[in-house]
């Protein structure tokens, strides 16, 4: 009898992020598997997903409670109103394991199964990440990278719950050659094109100080940067935008979809990841699909995927520092440092790989 598998993202299809798209990329590339029955449960509609009755961050409830200050950004309704929802999918679909990484959406199954005597088991990807302290009441946690686990070993969580699989990043079919990638986008083929993937906000990804330091090799006479910004608008983006135009800097906003965005990495000539702390930081595999040489801050997810001596990690903290490693790059051999990066990058995290453990990681919890 097939395990069946329950892939829930209660924020999948009501925002387009990497850490819901996860869900369904894990499920695009497993669905096949015939030792298991895997099934996509969504918030929003998505593709080959079913979706769950909820109370959307962005719908108009959410939007009137947080102008009356009763919710602070409507994630957490929106994922305990998708665990109310899911309750009728539990019943008909009878999932033996449900993995997930919302953890207030997790902590109420948790509680569904000690009140109605539900069977599954609960495998949380700690992708946010919260914290082994809160993963750990779950049957098994998965961390993104290899230092995540180390510190859970450090407060005495069991080796026995743990894995460690990063996000499944799909490898392009194919690529588009740099100057028909920059005439797709009405980029000049001379321009230096530095591609950011990431929500623009200041909080997190920290965008106001990616376009400081484009500021910064401007006003040094670097003229010829376009500064690509691939993302979801949120409530600093207005500013933002302000911001750029304030500093001339020649901007591109684009949100964009799997097949245009793989067209915007090949028309970069770097990859810049400006947030201090990710949890893994899918983007930053994904560039190195397309061999682009990355800059991003020296955190461990990132230590983690280039390795500790790779060149592109720097203490983005410090002002002017990315805007020195950006004109490192500038006259350094790109194509080289790309293909480097790339051939290390696609070893590590081979889709077949982590499929792989993805399937061992099942069979572990299934049989705990």
């Amino acid at each position: 009898m097939k395990i069946k598998v329950a892939l829930i993202s209660a924020g999948l299809g009501n925002v387009s992020r990497g850490f819901e798209i996860s869900a369904a990329t894990w499920f695009q590339t497993l669905k096949y598997n015939p030792d298991y029955t895997f099934r996509l449960f969504s918030g929003g509609n998505y593709p080959e997903s079913t979706a769950v009755p909820n109370i959307s961050r962005n719908g108009w409830i959410s939007s009137l409670l947080r102008r009356l200050r009763t919710i602070k950004d409507g994630c957490r309704l929106e994922q305990i109103s998708f665990a109310f929802g899911f309750i009728i999918h539990i019943i008909r679909y009878k999932p033996d394991i449900i993995w997930l990484q919302e953890i207030s959406l997790a902590q109420w199954l948790f509680k569904f199964r000690n009140w109605f005597g539900f069977s599954y088991k609960i495998a949380f990807c700690d992708g946010a990440p919260v914290g082994h302290h809160l993963a750990k009441s779950f049957d098994h946690i998965i961390f993104l990278h290899e230092y995540a686990r180390l510190n859970a070993l450090k407060d005495n969580i069991p080796d026995t719950i743990i894995s460690v699989i990063p996000h499944i990043s799909v490898m392009p079919a194919s690529y588009t050659e740099k100057n028909a990638a920059k005439n797709h986008f009405n980029i000049p083929p001379d321009n230096f094109v530095v591609l950011c993937v990431a929500a623009w906000n200041t909080h997190h990804k920290r965008i106001d100080y990616l376009l400081q330091e484009i500021a910064l090799l401007i006003h040094a006479g670097h003229q010829n940067i376009t500064l690509f910004l691939c993302g979801q608008p949120e409530k600093e983006t207005e500013i933002l935008k302000a911001l750029a135009e304030s500093k001339q800097i020649v901007t591109i906003w684009k949100t964009l979809y799997s097949e245009e965005l793989a067209i915007a990495y090949d028309a970069a000539d770097v990859f810049v990841l400006p947030s201090l702390t990710e949890g893994l930081g899918a983007v930053l595999i994904e560039a190195g699909f397309h061999n682009l040489p990355v800059i991003c801050h020296q955190h461990d997810p990132a230590k983690f995927i280039f390795g500790e001596s790779y060149i592109g990690l720097t203490d983005l903290s410090v002002k002017g520092n990315l805007a020195k490693k950006i004109k490192e790059y500038q006259f350094s051999e790109l194509l080289s440092l790309g293909a480097e990066t790339g051939l290390y990058v696609k070893s590590k995290f081979a889709p077949s790989k982590l499929s792989e453990d993805f399937a061992d990681m099942i069979q572990t919890v299934y049989q705990s």
